[in-house]
């Protein structure tokens, strides 16, 4: 049984550090390759990973990656076969946040670049030791420009719940119990929306449940690909009795 190429998003802050625990978990059966999108607008990053990822593929985001995976599904290109969405959802950011992103933005533009690193990888991680270290090294890597960039992408991203009965590939929404930046609210109305879409939610994971949670993240994940590929050769088979 051979799968499509998995191609992974990072989140806000990320590189593929944050999926490779998962990627480890999955092992050699699943081809992985984690593309950060690039750009200054959740549409421009979109641009940027269609550009670097195969003719087709399943199409895996998390959090502000789930914002650019929901972007390159609803255009319909026919390159996603599948679509898996962690921590993440279809709402445009609310007041509140965008407050936040807002005072993070200028906060690093007077040169509080690591003041504003600490908050955030304090939230995402939940304060565990061992996933603040991973982010906040994540984080700097990336750099100021990136944190600002991208945190101006994700207050300046749009509602999507109305359109969202418009894509059809086969989909899974994984969330954590525990992770109250986006709580599993919004992503059981995000499995309410979708056509063809099941829910999983990880026991006691937080925001970042591939780092979180590996095995539990990586096993949803198996399971959903595989039933998808088990349909694609049934399918096959019949057009090919047909």
């Amino acid at each position: 049984m051979t799968h499509p190429q998995l191609v992974m998003i990072p989140a806000l802050g990320a590189d593929s550090r944050l999926w490779q625990p998962v990627i480890d978990e999955l092992g050699a059966e699943f081809d992985c390759t984690v593309i950060r999108g690039e750009g200054r607008t959740i549409q421009a990053m979109a641009d940027h990973v269609l550009s670097k990822a195969p003719k087709e593929f399943i199409l895996i985001g998390i959090s502000m990656g789930g914002y650019v995976s929901l972007e390159i599904a609803l255009r319909n290109t026919g390159r996603v076969k599948a679509l898996a969405l962690f921590n993440t959802s279809a709402i445009a950011a609310p007041e509140d946040r965008r407050k936040d992103s807002i005072d993070l933005i200028s906060l690093v533009e007077s040169g509080g670049f690591r003041t504003a690193m600490d908050r955030t990888t304090s939230a995402v991680s939940r304060g565990i030791p061992e996933i603040q270290r991973v982010v906040a090294a994540m984080t700097e890597d990336l750099g100021a420009r990136v944190f600002v960039d991208q945190q101006r992408a994700v207050i300046d991203r749009s509602d999507r719940r109305a359109e969202l009965n418009t894509i059809t590939c086969p989909t899974i929404v994984v969330g954590g119990t525990e992770d109250i930046i986006t709580p599993p609210d919004l992503s059981e109305d995000l499995v309410r929306r979708l056509p063809d879409a099941r829910l999983v939610l990880v026991k006691g994971s937080g925001h970042f449940t591939p780092l979180e949670q590996p095995a539990a993240a990586a096993a949803a994940l198996a399971d959903f690909v595989r039933a998808q590929t088990e349909r694609a050769d049934q399918d096959d088979r019949k057009i090919a009795i047909t």
